[in-house]
């Protein structure tokens, strides 16, 4: 649902990413990275708690720390989608004007 919120008014205002597949696949390994440490703790503390619920002295603290991970583990998502979209939506990177060789202009080239 996020991405309707995002991505049909970016393409309403002609918001194009030019990312090179290298980009792409930088974005999408930085981005797994940050999720996996994001989301861990929640998720590990929600599946302790899960795991207290089992023993009866240890019942209403599981309680307790199965609905604070559960509810850490919501806000984890919510920034981390937030995130990869917002790296998606990221301007390409553009060369420079001096970067680009003019078609014909060999000397230039040899020369640098």
């Amino acid at each position: 649902m996020m991405v309707c919120y995002v991505a049909v008014p970016a393409r309403l205002i002609g918001v194009q990413t030019t990312h090179s597949k290298r980009d792409k696949l930088t974005l999408t390994a930085v981005g797994g990275a940050i999720s996996a440490v994001v989301c861990t703790p929640p998720y590990v503390l929600g599946r302790i708690g899960l795991l207290m619920l089992g023993s009866r002295a240890l019942f209403i603290p599981g309680i307790i720390v199965m609905a604070l991970g559960l509810t850490l583990e919501a806000g984890a998502t919510s920034a981390v989608k937030a995130v990869k979209m917002s790296a998606k939506l990221l301007p390409g990177r553009q060369q420079s004007p001096g970067d680009q060789a003019l078609p014909g202009d060999a000397s230039r080239s040899e020369a640098g």
